[in-house]
């Protein structure tokens, strides 16, 4: 789960470098300009690959550590429940990235920098958006390894399916 953690945080600060270029390509030397969106860039979109590919295999390693996790520390009989905990934190996670946006949008609007987030992106500083995700994440990462140094992860005996193979073979013999 850590490695996915950190893949998020490069992939964020790859993304506001990606931006920054891009930004500077439109606003420098535009292909064209569109009346309702401004300045079109020259940056190819295969910019974008390196940053999206990161994501997913950052996304893989986040979510597969997750569900072995629960999995595995859950009591067998509440292991659907931990199941259900996984689509429920991406619920919330939805959510809390909406209002995050909305925070950054009101905070951002009339400040001396511009707003990060507006409608025409040569004129906002979403770079700026991708540090602060990045810092975020970094954030959460150092908190995510304090409580793995400090959690005591449940014992792995032998799994359920052995316990019942050795328990019939230790009973009577069947003629």
């Amino acid at each position: 789960m850590g490695v996915g953690m950190v893949l998020g945080v490069v992939t964020m600060v790859i993304s506001a470098v990606v931006e920054q270029r891009r930004r500077v390509s439109a606003l420098q030397n535009p292909i064209g300009i569109d009346p309702n969106r401004g300045a079109i860039s020259s940056l190819s979109a295969m910019w974008l690959v390196p940053q999206l590919t990161l994501i997913g295999i950052s996304e893989a390693f986040t979510m597969v550590g997750q569900i072995e996790f629960y999995y595995k520390q859950f009591p067998e009989n509440m292991r659907s429940i931990a199941g259900a905990f996984t689509f429920v934190g991406m619920a919330v996670s939805s959510y809390l990235s909406g209002f995050l946006i909305s925070v950054v949008h009101r905070a951002t609007t009339g400040v001396a920098t511009g707003d990060w987030l507006p409608e025409d992106l040569n004129k906002g500083r979403l770079d700026y958006y991708y540090y602060l995700l990045a810092g975020i994440e970094a954030l959460t990462l150092v908190y995510f390894i304090i409580c793995a140094m400090w959690y005591k992860y449940k014992e792995s005996g032998s799994s359920t399916t052995e316990v019942g193979l050795q328990k019939m073979q230790s009973e009577k013999p069947m003629v």
